[in-house]
């Protein structure tokens, strides 16, 4: 048995409740990289020019309409900043692929056999 490679995914957003946004995988390093770089150091334009240049390259589909129609994605340009932003790092998430495991859980310090030091000391 094998591991299916999907293209896309799906990405959903809890400050957009109802947004759905398949998106397509970067193939290279290169191809995120870039989009890293420019949201760090590029100026206003280029950030701009970046983004619709993502959502050409790898927004696959998604549900968002305006005045009850379907919006295409070219129109991501018009979309509010706040949810274009949610857009790309959700899928800047998928890219960098699930986080290391923390370890063990750390107690809450009621088994510590040092004293609190939130409490004063009964002397």
């Amino acid at each position: 048995m094998g591991f299916e490679i999907t293209e896309t995914e799906s990405l959903t957003f809890p400050a957009f409740p109802g947004l759905e946004v398949v998106v397509k995988a970067a193939t290279t390093f290169g191809e995120f990289q870039a989009l890293e770089a420019i949201a760090r150091d590029g100026s206003a334009d280029d950030r701009d020019a970046a983004l619709a240049n993502f959502a050409a390259t790898f927004i696959e589909s998604w549900n968002l309409t305006s005045g009850g129609e379907a919006l295409p994605i070219e129109r991501f340009s018009r979309i509010p900043l706040p949810m274009k932003l949610e857009i790309l790092n959700g899928w800047m998430g998928l890219m960098r692929g699930p986080s290391a495991p923390l370890g063990q859980e750390s107690s809450d310090g009621r088994d510590s056999p040092e004293p609190s030091t939130d409490e004063p000391e009964n002397e």
